[in-house]
């Protein structure tokens, strides 16, 4: 790893330290309490935290375990809001396997009904507008394709 990658981390590394570093505090860990339990190096777990040792799903399912918990409910941690709809590859890797892509909100963060409410109306609304918008566009885009095909029919019978 270079130095500038230890300076600059992806966004969406960056959100996977954070969440976890924020789940080891509010757990009433230290950092040094999870490397000590897991054997690791003291510092080491900083040194992934500070992007100079490489992220690996090893570490996540390890600080899971030290935390107790389940590689699959620190995940949700680290990302509480699936995509929804799910992409084109997810829906289609859920249908080859015989499932449904999950979409929606795990609601393991203390989030009240009405908020978790609150969450779905804001997916739903997302979902419609960008469903009026396809249309929209969709019907633009057919306006000039006729309008076009018009243009050149025109320009034949100048000809």
């Amino acid at each position: 790893m270079t130095s500038s990658q230890k300076t600059h981390l992806r966004p969406e590394i960056k959100h996977v330290l954070e969440t976890l570093r924020t789940a080891i505090k509010v757990l009433g860990y230290s950092v040094r309490d999870i490397e000590k339990q897991l054997g690791y190096s003291q510092g080491y777990l900083s040194r992934v935290f500070s992007g100079a040792i490489e992220l690996k799903v090893e570490h996540v399912v390890d600080i899971a375990l030290a935390l107790k918990m389940a590689p699959e409910e620190i995940l949700a941690f680290v990302y509480p809001h699936l995509k929804d709809p799910p992409s084109q590859a997810a829906w289609e890797l859920w249908q080859r396997v015989g499932g449904k892509a999950p979409t929606g909100t795990f609601r393991i963060r203390k989030m009240s009904d009405e908020e978790a409410a609150e969450e779905r109306m804001e997916r739903a609304l997302r979902r419609a507008l960008g469903r009026i918008f396809a249309d929209i566009t969709r019907t633009v885009n057919e306006n000039v394709l006729v309008e076009f095909a018009d243009l050149e029919v025109a320009e034949e019978d100048e000809d």
